[in-house]
């Protein structure tokens, strides 16, 4: 029964299922009764996984203890094989920094980057992809234009890697949508947008658009918001209005806060002063409450 849980975890994330995430993952640490190695048929710590993605689905929907989740798992992980430490640090901060729950500060640098040195030193070659991915993640989301440009070096390889062995294919048009945000970055926003619209409307078409379609659309919509020209202002309240369409578990604050910080930054772009600070002072009050540290930084960051 244990061998069947783990893989139904990962489905039930892949299509934003989250409630269906919450209860498989609970299963899993029933199941697991405190034994960290049980079931290690591909992880040497399934338990480890189990109370991340119970972390990661407590987020989504605005549950408590999803913190100590994320802390417990990656420690018990830490604890296991490169591999469990890989996919939990995945989960921890690949998944939470994009949804906008954690940001990439000191502590999630130093624990990504020492997971990817075990990676390295143990040689478990899908292990590594999974700590650069991670960490190109997180330092396409800090300030600094070397650290970006270190971020999106990784990611390119990542996606390469992707490609030539035909795995992880999920996660590349998040991947691509990431390198696409850099070029616009860097003021090349014409050829970066269709590739931005090619990914998010592949993520729809997969069931994908709430899980990391959230993300991706999130990026669509600042970046078309940023070039601003009246078709890209059409074309981004289309994109926020398909993703707050989209059938979802009841509770889906993950949607809810993204919705708030988009709807935000079109208001803007309307020059609508009172729908801007009404968006923007729910969305600041929701990311305090729900304590999801990137969206404090960038609600704090809205004028």
């Amino acid at each position: 029964m244990f061998s069947q849980v783990i893989p139904v975890i990962y489905a039930k994330c892949e299509s934003a299922e989250f409630n269906d995430v919450l209860r498989w993952s609970q299963r899993a640490i029933d199941l697991a009764d405190g034994d960290p190695s049980k079931g290690n048929f591909l992880f040497g710590s399934p338990l480890a996984l189990a109370i991340t993605t119970r972390g990661v689905a407590r987020y989504c929907l605005g549950r408590p203890g999803w913190r100590d989740d994320l802390r417990h798992g990656l420690a018990m992980a830490r604890r296991a094989d490169p591999y469990s430490l890989a996919v939990a640090v995945t989960y921890v901060y690949y998944a939470g920094i994009l949804f906008g729950v954690l940001g990439p500060d000191e502590r999630a640098m130093r624990e990504i980057e020492d997971a990817l040195r075990i990676a390295e030193r143990s040689s478990d070659d899908l292990a590594v992809v999974f700590g650069r991915t991670v960490l190109g993640v997180a330092l396409v989301h800090r300030q600094a234009t070397a650290e970006r440009d270190r971020g999106q070096k990784l990611l390119a390889e990542a996606s390469n890697v992707f490609q030539r062995r035909g795995h992880n294919l999920g996660e590349l048009p998040l991947v691509n949508v990431l390198l696409a945000r850099e070029r616009a970055r860097r003021g090349d926003r014409d050829e970066a947008i269709p590739l931005m619209r090619a990914a998010v409307d592949h993520l729809f078409r997969e069931g994908q658009l709430l899980a990391w379609g959230v993300p991706a659309t999130g990026v669509l919509v600042k970046t078309l918001l940023d070039r601003g020209a009246e078709s890209d202002v059409a074309e981004a309240q289309t994109a926020i209005e398909r993703l707050a369409s989209a059938p979802a578990d009841e509770g889906l604050v993950i949607r809810d806060i993204w919705l708030l910080r988009l709807r935000a930054l079109l208001a803007r772009a309307h020059g609508d002063a009172e729908a801007y600070k009404h968006f923007r002072d729910r969305y600041r009050d929701m990311a305090k409450t729900l304590e999801f540290d990137g969206h404090i930084a960038w609600a704090e960051a809205m004028p």
